[in-house]
C-alpha cells in the first residue's frame, strides 16, 4: 500500500481524518449511510470494512455510542483507522481490528447493537478494475462480496440489533437475497437520488433478524437542490448547519422526562446505564444541556463549564415546566421517536395504508416513521392529551 496520507478537516473542522493520498477515499456516500444508520446512546456500534475509520468518526460525531468497534482486512488501513480514533478523541471507547469479517473469530458474535458496512458495489470481475489495489479491493469485492457481508452482520448483530448498508440501486435484489441467506428481513428502505425527479443511484438498507409485515420505504433522500447545492439534511450531516433549538441530555434518574421532552419536539439524549463522568463527556464533546438533579455531578459541570440544569423537581410535569421556562429558545416541533430520539420522517400516505390499521388509515391523513426503528405514528388522542395536561398547550 502507498503509505503517503492526507489530513482532510471534516464537519467544518470538527473532526480530522486521516486517508491514503492514492488508494480509497471516502466520499458522499458515506456520509449518506452514516445520516441513515441512527445510533441509539450508548450502542456498541460495529463498521465492516471500516476503511479510514470514517462511519464511526461520523456516527461518533453525530450520536453518543456506548463503544466503536471496526474491521479492516488491509493493516496499513487498520492502523490507520485506529489513528483517526485516537486523534479525534475515541480512543477511550474505539478500536479497530485487524482481521477479515468472513472469520467468525473476527470479533466477539453477537455483541454489537448497530452494524453497519459500506461495501464493495460490484462484484468481482465485473466492471474495470482499478489500477490502485487497495482502492480495487474497496470498490469490488475480491475479498467479500454481498453474502459475505450479510452472513458477517448477522454473526455480530445482539438480539434487537439492526444492520444498515448501502448500494447501488440496481444491486437491491442482490442485497435482498444476500439478507436472506443470513437470515435478516429488510425493515427500512430509502432511495437516494443526486436531485429531484432524477432516477435513484443508491438505495439505504436496513435490516434485522425479526420479520415483519414488509419493510417500510422511507421518502427519498435528495442529495442536492436544482442549484446544486446540498439539501437540508445533507446540509445537517456534513456539519453546515446547526441544529435547531437547545439539545439536551438526561441522567439515568430522568428517564421520564427524557420522553416528555421528546414528545416535544426536543432532542433528548439518555441511556440509563451511562456514567457520570461519561454524562459530562458527551456533553462537553456535544454541547448539550445535561439535566440532572445530582447535586455533586451539578458541580462538577460547573466546574468544567459545561452547561446544566436542575429541574427542580421530581415529578416530570413539574421537570418540563421548568425546562422550558430556562430555555426560551425551545420551540414546539413534531414529536420525536420515544425510544430513539430520532425525527420523525413524513411518509407518504400509501405506504402506510398496509402498515397502520384500516380504520386509522381511513381517519387520518399524515402518518410519520421512525428513521431508526421504523415505528409508525398519527396525530391522535393521547398526543391531544399530552399537550393539554402536561405541556398546557
Amino acid at each position: 500500500m502507498d503509505t503517503e496520507t492526507t489530513l482532510t478537516p471534516f464537519l467544518r473542522g470538527k473532526i480530522h481524518v486521516h486517508q491514503p493520498r492514492r488508494g480509497y477515499r471516502f466520499n458522499v456516500d458515506s456520509v449518506a449511510l452514516a445520516g441513515f444508520s441512527w445510533a441509539r446512546d450508548g450502542e456498541r456500534v460495529l463498521d465492516l470494512g471500516t476503511g479510514s475509520g470514517i462511519l464511526l468518526l461520523l456516527l461518533g460525531h453525530h450520536h453518543h455510542p456506548g463503544s466503536l468497534t471496526g474491521v479492516e482486512l488491509q493493516e496499513e488501513l487498520a492502523a490507520l483507522a485506529s489513528r483517526n480514533l485516537r486523534e479525534n478523541g475515541w480512543a477511550d471507547r474505539g478500536r479497530v481490528v485487524h482481521g477479515d469479517m468472513r472469520d467468525p473469530g473476527a470479533v466477539e458474535p453477537g455483541t454489537f447493537d448497530l452494524v453497519v458496512c459500506n461495501p464493495p458495489y460490484q462484484e468481482a470481475g465485473r466492471g474495470q478494475t482499478s489500477a490502485t489495489p487497495q482502492r480495487a479491493l474497496a470498490r469490488q469485492g475480491f475479498t467479500a462480496e454481498l453474502p459475505d457481508v450479510a452472513a458477517a452482520a448477522a454473526r455480530a448483530l445482539a438480539p434487537g440489533g439492526r444492520f444498515c448498508t448501502v448500494a447501488p440501486a440496481q444491486r437491491l435484489e442482490d442485497l435482498r437475497a444476500a439478507l436472506a441467506s443470513a437470515g435478516l428481513h429488510p425493515r427500512l428502505l430509502r432511495t437516494v437520488q443526486d436531485r429531484c425527479g432524477r432516477e435513484p443511484h443508491l438505495i439505504l438498507l436496513q435490516a434485522c433478524a425479526t420479520p415483519g409485515k414488509r419493510p417500510v420505504t422511507l421518502p427519498p433522500l435528495i442529495l442536492k437542490d436544482e442549484t446544486g447545492a446540498y439539501g437540508p439534511e445533507m446540509r445537517r450531516w456534513l456539519g453546515h448547519d446547526v441544529p435547531p433549538g437547545p439539545r439536551f441530555f438526561c441522567d439515568c434518574m430522568l428517564g421520564t422526562l427524557s420522553r416528555y421532552l421528546r414528545l416535544t419536539g426536543s432532542d433528548a439524549a439518555y441511556d440509563r446505564r451511562a456514567e457520570d463522568s461519561w454524562l459530562l463527556g458527551e456533553c462537553a464533546r456535544s454541547g448539550r444541556i445535561l439535566l440532572t438533579r445530582d447535586r455533586p455531578l451539578l458541580a462538577r459541570c460547573a466546574k468544567a463549564g459545561v452547561p446544566a440544569l436542575d429541574p427542580a423537581s421530581d415529578r416530570p410535569r413539574e421537570q418540563l415546566a421548568f425546562v422550558k421556562a430556562a430555555t426560551p429558545a425551545m420551540a414546539e416541533a413534531s414529536p420525536r421517536c420515544l425510544r430513539c430520539n430520532a425525527p420523525a420522517a413524513a411518509l407518504n400516505r400509501e405506504e402506510a395504508r398496509s402498515l397502520v390499521p384500516p380504520y386509522t388509515y381511513l381517519t387520518h391523513e399524515r402518518f410519520n416513521a421512525c428513521p431508526c426503528c421504523g415505528k409508525i405514528t398519527w396525530e391522535g388522542s393521547h398526543l391531544e392529551r399530552f399537550r393539554k395536561d402536561v405541556t398546557g398547550d
